[in-house]
């Protein structure tokens, strides 16, 4: 199966983490390519960057556009002249791939701005598109402005289908922007296996790995660690979680952030924080399992790949309960749930699972003898049953 990936945002040297998803997914779709390379189609953000890259087993083609060394999405009101040369460059550039590779699929990751990209291509040379919602451009820009909506209705249409990372999302699309049911199902994104694999069926292995990556760390003895993976912006509830954290008084908790952005190192959220930047995707697991939970206290999500990566590796996890968060936190065994921007409910409940060492035990242990399946391989599998179904293979 010949498949083109096209996308809003995927790894590079400068940012090795940032979309790794859509590489754990494309790197697993190239095992049904009998061969033939993966090849991604993303903007180049930043000027360092290689327009034409082989990284690890897919083809990455960059194209330019006026980025500042910012996404789209970053840019608070972007030009005129930044968006029709995202438009037109990248647009050259997707419609070489298709005439060189002739693939069976294009496969779109983002509805807007990717999605607008993908079904001019799809329309102009005839491939299918199958288009991937993922949560900010539905949310965030489609059903917030009605020239955007128009957008994503018009890419919707063309789209052969729609897949979104979790059942709200599905929902919105369904009724917020009158995308047929029939052309809409759930696909969230997946880990990386290799990183992140299955966890051991012994409970004396799963702590050995946990006290090895806490001293492999350098983590006080006695002193309890909450982690947080993502962008450092107020969309992610970072002000929350510095707030939440600053009030856990009379309890020795080091709060460690994983990411970067507009509020890294600005407001501390009281002592015991510490801003780690972005890190490799290789160094991630020992945060992991080294953390007592990983607090995710967002805003609005899709499916979060972090809340993924931290069950797979037996972290429990306290988040907010928006979209398909809940899904992945069905039961109390694995986490807990807390409404978004409320900071008395995110401390209330730090405190009472950092208070009882026996409480984060059981979640770990619940965790291990439910385990759930994240891999990229499984979703790569699932999206391949859907572009069958299309009666889109060889």
């Amino acid at each position: 199966m010949r498949i083109l990936t096209l996308t809003a945002a995927y790894p590079a040297p400068s940012e090795p983490g940032r979309a790794v998803y859509i590489e754990n997914l494309t790197r697993a779709l190239g095992r049904f390519g009998d061969g033939e390379v993966p090849t991604v189609v993303a903007p180049r953000v930043r000027p360092e960057d290689p327009l034409d890259e082989a990284r690890r087993g897919v083809r990455v083609r960059r194209f330019r556009y006026p980025s500042g060394g910012r996404r789209l999405k970053e840019m608070r009101r972007p030009s005129p002249w930044a968006l029709a040369a995202y438009f037109v460059s990248g647009l050259a550039v997707i419609l070489e791939e298709i005439r060189r590779r002739e693939p069976q699929v294009l496969l779109c990751h983002w509805v807007l701005p990717a999605g607008v990209l993908g079904a001019t291509a799809s329309k102009m040379l005839g491939v299918p598109l199958v288009l991937v919602a993922h949560g900010s451009d539905v949310n965030r820009y489609a059903l917030a402005s009605s020239a955007f909506a128009l957008l994503a209705r018009g890419s919707t249409r063309q789209a052969r289908a729609v897949l979104a990372a979790s059942e709200p999302l599905r929902r919105a699309l369904v009724d917020r922007l009158s995308v047929p049911r029939e052309k809409v199902s759930v696909l969230p994104m997946g880990v990386d296996d290799g990183l992140f694999p299955s966890l051991p069926a012994a409970e004396e292995d799963a702590e050995r790995l946990r006290r090895e990556a806490r001293a492999a760390l350098r983590l006080e003895p006695g002193r309890r660690t909450i982690l947080f993976v993502g962008d450092l912006i107020p969309e992610k509830g970072v002000p929350e979680l510095l707030a939440a954290h600053a009030a856990l008084r009379g309890l020795d908790v080091e709060l460690c952030l994983i990411g970067d952005g507009p509020l890294r190192g600005g407001s501390t959220g009281g002592e015991r924080v510490r801003y780690l930047g972005r890190l490799p995707q290789q160094e991630l697991p020992a945060w992991y399992r080294a953390a007592d939970l990983l607090v995710l206290p967002s805003h609005s999500e899709g499916s979060p790949v972090t809340l993924m990566e931290a069950l797979s590796l037996g972290t429990p996890v306290v988040a907010t309960a928006v979209g398909g968060i809940p899904d992945l936190l069905r039961e109390d065994a694995v986490g807990r749930l807390v409404p978004p921007g409320d900071v008395p409910a995110l401390e209330k409940v730090l405190r009472e699972l950092l208070s009882d060492p026996g409480s984060i035990a059981r979640m770990r242990e619940g965790i291990r003898r439910n385990p759930q399946d994240f891999s990229a391989r499984r979703r790569a599998v699932e999206l391949r049953e859907v572009l069958v179904g299309l009666g889109i293979e060889r």
